[in-house]
């Protein structure tokens, strides 16, 4: 259960960049998927906009905010997918696929391996596995898992600029 785990805690890693680079250009998008192993020759005007309807999608499951509004959301995500499939394509060790084939268009297969990936989270660990920023002026999506309390910030540097700027309305 802890290789299950830890691939699924990839694959929302994964989610959160892409959600983020889908506000930028194709090359992001590009470098985005890249940094997380997937090989990408090429990826059309068509397969860059269906990734950024994906992550459009997504981003709503990361603002649902309580664990209900997420596991709704998500549930609308996952209801679009297609049934579970066992698959071994390629070198990889048999695992499951939510999507229509294993050469499934960028668009799906983003949807798809995110949603799947979110919900064994949340089964899990029975918390929202998205969150976004709450230091002003930031909107980028993290994921939330981690020793000790739960994230607000998506990073050291937006928890330091919101502490301090919290600190200075208070003077």
């Amino acid at each position: 259960m802890a290789m299950f785990k830890a691939g699924a805690e990839a694959a929302v890693r994964r989610c959160a960049d892409v959600i983020n680079a889908a506000n930028a250009d194709d090359a992001s998008l590009r470098a985005a998927l890249e940094a997380h192993g997937e090989t990408v020759s090429s990826l059309k005007p068509d397969e860059a906009r269906q990734l950024r309807d994906a992550a459009a999608r997504l981003r709503r499951v990361a603002q649902a905010g309580s664990l209900e509004k997420v596991c709704a959301r998500l549930n609308e995500v996952l209801a679009a997918c297609r049934p579970p499939r066992l698959t071994a394509h390629g070198d990889a060790p048999w695992h499951l696929h939510v999507d229509s084939s294993d050469d499934s268009d960028w668009g799906e297969w983003f949807t798809a391996s995110s949603a799947m990936a979110l919900a064994i989270l949340v089964a899990e660990t029975q918390q929202p596995p998205l969150g976004v920023c709450q230091a002003p002026g930031c909107d980028r999506v993290f994921p939330t898992q981690s020793p000790g309390r739960p994230r607000r910030y998506c990073s050291a540097t937006c928890s330091s600029r919101a502490r301090v700027a919290s600190h200075r309305a208070r003077i």
